[in-house]
């Protein structure tokens, strides 16, 4: 009889397939070329492979004069069984008389800052039952850095959107973890313009800010 360890480890393996089918994040900017490989999927697979679904759906989470961040998340069915999921984060603010996109290193760019955001994200994970941090024994135990690509802002909170199969799966949203502003070493000492920015959109109330618990894993 098979003992506990080894169906631990062929769980790991299949989730680690199903991950490979996700799209990449580096892919999804080139939505030209996306949408021309699932055209191809389409023209050449068979009848049984059918219904195909191509979707892209684009949401403000925060938006002000000087200040938007849009939450994407992309979905292909181009063969069975299973589709193909990818989530998108971006938020510019604005500085002078253009828009800039804001990185995750402009927030954290020392070592220490990194390691203390990847031990949240890790710590709010293990306490999240559904993710593979949770269980008996776990799937992962170590959070890396590089998991940690996507996020979006809304009023008071950066929020982390781990990738579909990065840190759990069978949900349907992603996992997520929200972060307060005010505890950001550099936004909370206003190194960084986007910190005045929100100040000032906050207390003039001109703001509409929308994320909610319906994006996240229930």
């Amino acid at each position: 009889m098979m003992g506990k360890p080894f169906w631990c480890y062929l769980i790991v393996i299949l989730l680690m397939g199903c991950q490979q089918k996700n799209i990449r994040p580096n892919t999804i900017n080139d939505l030209s070329k996306l949408k021309e490989e699932f055209l191809k999927e389409v023209f050449s697979n068979n009848i049984e492979e059918a219904p195909f679904d191509f979707n892209y759906s684009l949401r403000t989470i925060l938006f002000s004069k000087n200040v938007i961040s849009l939450f994407a998340e992309l979905t292909v069915h181009d063969r069975l069984p299973h589709g193909k999921k990818q989530y998108e984060g971006k938020t510019f603010y604005k500085t002078a008389d253009h828009w800039k996109e804001l990185q995750l290193s402009e927030l954290f760019h020392t070592q220490d800052q990194k390691e203390t955001l990847r031990k949240v994200c890790e710590n709010g994970l293990k306490n999240n039952s559904l993710s593979y941090f949770s269980g008996d024994p776990p799937l992962r135990t170590t959070l890396t850095y590089d998991d940690i690509d996507t996020f979006v802002m809304d009023s008071h909170y950066l929020i982390v959107i781990f990738q579909p199969y990065s840190v759990g799966g069978c949900v349907d949203t992603p996992f997520t973890i929200k972060i307060p502003l005010t505890s950001i070493q550099g936004y909370r000492k206003r190194i960084h313009p986007i910190s005045s920015l929100l100040a000032e959109i906050l207390a003039s109330g001109l703001y509409i800010s929308c994320w909610n618990s319906e994006y996240e894993p229930s």
